[in-house]
């Protein structure tokens, strides 16, 4: 998380992205990295077409010069060498995130999906302006509606920030005139009204009513645009309800205005649910809504036979965790309410009462129980193997993993060479960093890695330059 500053994040969004990319640009953008045969691949797709069947038959060949050959292994290849090309343009910029202490980038990519990483709205509209010309060479195209931009500001000006927004929004009280507090005033006048000791019984009833009527107007209705408050006008949050004209960015994607959230409305990205300040309690709460779910369907379907449903709750609880696992933290609290809801499903599949001992499920099998998986063998090895494919490669993620693995050495939360030092760290403690709580868990289970991932004599921690070098001396 940045520690002070601004950061602003723009999620763009490729409309058919595989089946957009011009065959020409394709073949400019092989040749211009040197790929070997680009002659034989641009053979293969220019005989390509396809006819589409009508009522009245088939209509004429259709000649296609875009997208990739669907079910080709070749394709995924082909079009992530094709959106390199825009992932080197926006490098060349120099622009960055601006936070210290961490690899300077502006963008993250997986497959179709884009995300931006800028500090300022004018670093923000310069990589969208280069977007869009690489829109328009290379045949993508950017979809408007699903894309949207947010952020978040950190550190102790975060609050100086926050009292110019307020006088910001003030002055445009003050300007807007008498009539924005029309309602208000109302309000106050009918109340005043209503507690006159000289009105008769009723007028202070007619007072009273009138005194609701306006109050209810005054919370139905936006102090700044004056429209009624609802999903077209505000962002829902249950600490922040906001009238979307008063948090215009100037953040614009070829003269369109794009759709900005609340830093702190967790966002889904790549299928987890977090938002500016990586708070994580959306994607929590998915979890367990959706093993809540499964103990229901497994209640309902008494018909279903139990090895059916032990083969359902192995293909579903183990991946749902495993998949969010490495990547959120979750309270200790929590984690316990998880744990329980994974033993009442494995009840619901047994057919057992609520009341059934937990210990028939988590004891080893040496001792009688059925030694189910539990969460935290789960996420201990989908934390390790997360660590592992991180810092396989020369890359932004290997840099990220090797800051937070010296930042534990340098608190004296981690000692690779006597790990079991580790378990005596409160969950909360070890959570905060992933070495740490990588160590812990598998501590607390009894087991001992032994892994030194940055060793500079290994080959991993060789510069891709460098391998490339001896590959092509050999």
């Amino acid at each position: 998380m940045k520690e002070s500053g601004t950061l602003i994040r723009i999620d763009l969004d490729f409309k058919n992205a595989f089946i957009s990319a011009g065959h020409s640009c394709l073949w400019a953008n092989l040749r211009g990295l040197g790929v070997p045969d680009v002659d034989f691949l641009e053979d293969l797709y220019s005989e390509s077409w396809m006819k589409i069947n009508v009522s009245t038959g088939c209509s004429a060949p259709i000649q296609l010069d875009t997208g990739t050959v669907q079910r080709s292994v070749l394709s995924p290849l082909l079009f992530d060498l094709f959106h390199n090309a825009l992932l080197r343009l926006l490098d060349a910029t120099g622009i960055t995130h601006g936070i210290k202490r961490t690899p300077q980038w502006n963008h993250a990519a997986f497959a179709d999906d884009l995300s931006i990483y800028v500090c300022t709205v004018r670093d923000a509209n310069m990589i969208l302006e280069l977007i869009h010309e690489f829109e328009s060479w290379s045949g993508l195209r950017i979809s408007i509606p699903k894309s949207l931009a947010t952020g978040a500001m950190y550190g102790t000006g975060t609050a100086r920030r926050q009292e110019g927004a307020k006088g910001q929004s003030k002055k445009r009280k003050r300007d807007a005139g008498p009539d924005i507090l029309k309602p208000q005033i109302q309000a106050l006048e009918a109340m005043d009204n209503a507690l006159d000791k000289d009105n008769t019984l009723k007028l202070i009833t007619k007072g009273q009513k009138v005194w609701r009527f306006n109050l209810a107007t005054m919370h139905r209705q936006c102090p700044i645009c004056q429209k009624k408050k609802g999903n077209c006008y505000f962002l829902i949050q249950p600490h922040r309800l906001e009238c979307k004209h008063a948090c215009e960015t100037g953040i614009k994607y070829n003269g369109m205005t794009l759709k900005v959230l609340h830093g702190k409305t967790p966002i889904r990205l790549l299928g987890i649910r977090y938002n500016m300040w990586l708070d994580s309690t959306a994607q929590r709460l998915y979890v367990l809504d959706e093993i809540t779910e499964l103990a229901c369907f497994l209640r309902k379907n008494r018909d279903l036979t139990i090895e059916n449903s032990l083969r359902l709750i192995e293909c579903t609880l183990a991946p749902l965790l495993a998949f969010s696992g490495p990547v959120i933290i979750w309270p200790e609290k929590e984690f316990k309410r998880l744990t329980a809801a994974f033993v009442q499903c494995h009840k619901e599949v047994w057919q057992m009462l609520p009341s059934t001992s937990t210990a028939l499920f988590t004891f080893p099998k040496d001792r009688g129980g059925l030694q189910v998986k539990m969460p935290r063998a789960i996420i201990c090895s989908a934390t390790w193997c997360h660590l592992t494919r991180c810092c396989q490669f020369d890359d932004g993620t290997r840099q990220l993993d090797e800051i937070t693995y010296k930042d534990a050495l340098e608190n004296g939360c981690l000692d690779m060479e006597d790990q079991f030092e580790v378990e005596f760290l409160t969950w909360d403690q070890a959570s905060q960093n992933s070495f740490t709580f990588a160590c812990h868990l598998t501590s607390t289970i009894g087991i001992r890695v032994h892994w030194d991932p940055f060793n500079p004599d290994w080959i991993a921690s060789a510069a891709n330059i460098n391998l490339a070098e001896v590959m092509i001396k050999t």
